[in-house]
């Protein structure tokens, strides 16, 4: 992996908590307060999805002890993989931002956890100045396991702790996306730069979570994120259809499928079929065929 993958040097003045960008419709009340607005699915192996789900709720835990964004499920078989071509970046991350005042061992103590199995280095970026006079001048970015979201961690210098997901985009298809999730989200990014943005998602008195794009260089490409799937709470199903620039069809009941400018799959979960199944205490179960 090139050390200068992602870019990662320009974003990192953007972790401010900011306030919520104006919306592209009136947002409903269940919507504007929704911390699960966006989550992840993950996909794993047979007999992997335990270890995987124990290991990404350690790691939130340092965020908040109650915060169940990813869900693990498991596929029926083992899946070959397909090598990566030489280039080509991980479409999908997670970074954390960790409050600077907490120290340097407890920001560290994560780093080292991040560096355990199951856990493994994926890559290393450089970065632009010192985070943190014992922490490098990189970005060391890990993961679970193959096809699944790149992590990272940060520290805060101020604000809030901060969950980011962040969707890595062509080169040249970077301002289709953010028209794009800027209709999922119903909403305008906060901060904005010419390769670069932040939706806010999710804001209260310990935490901020954060939807961004990052624009990729025109010699690196992304590769989607085989074993995992965003998911997005949309309200009007009908109504969204047709203003999507791919086809979007019905997975389960309450469940559509459709995909980004880079192919990046992505699931909408209609707010009416949830409240009926929150009001029944039932969670529906993601479907294998993604």
């Amino acid at each position: 992996m090139d050390p200068k993958a992602g870019g990662g040097g320009e974003e990192e003045d953007c972790v401010d908590s900011a306030a919520p960008g104006r919306a592209a419709g009136e947002l409903s009340v269940e919507e504007a307060q929704d911390p699960f607005l966006v989550s992840i699915h993950i996909i794993a192996d047979p007999g992997e999805s335990q270890p995987l789900q124990e290991a990404i709720d350690k790691v939130l835990a340092w965020i908040h002890p109650d915060l169940p964004l990813f869900r693990v499920s498991e596929r029926r078989a083992c899946r070959r993989r397909r090598k990566a071509p030489k280039g080509a970046q991980p479409a999908l991350a997670v970074v954390l931002f960790l409050q600077e005042e907490y120290g340097e061992e407890q920001i560290l103590q994560l780093h080292r956890t991040l560096q355990r199995p199951p856990w493994r280095h994926h890559h290393t970026e450089r970065v632009q100045g010192r985070f943190l006079p014992y922490l490098p001048c990189s970005q060391d970015f890990f993961t679970l396991a193959p096809g699944t979201p790149l992590w990272a961690i940060r520290p805060v210098h101020y604000g809030k702790e901060i969950v980011r997901f962040t969707i890595y985009c062509s080169h040249d298809n970077y301002a289709d996306s953010q028209r794009f999730y800027e209709l999922i989200l119903r909403r305008t990014p906060s901060q904005r730069k010419t390769d670069f943005c932040i939706f806010p998602v999710f804001s209260n008195l310990d935490v901020d979570i954060q939807f961004s794009l990052k624009r990729l260089p025109c010699d690196q490409s992304p590769i989607p994120t085989d074993s995992s799937v965003l998911e997005f709470r949309v309200r009007d199903i009908g109504e969204l259809v047709p203003l999507l620039p791919n086809p979007c069809s019905p997975i389960s009941e309450g469940r559509w499928q459709t995909e980004d400018h880079d192919g990046n799959k992505i699931l909408l979960q209609v707010w009416a079929h949830l409240s009926v199944c929150l009001s029944r205490n039932k969670w529906v179960t993601l479907p294998e065929t993604i």
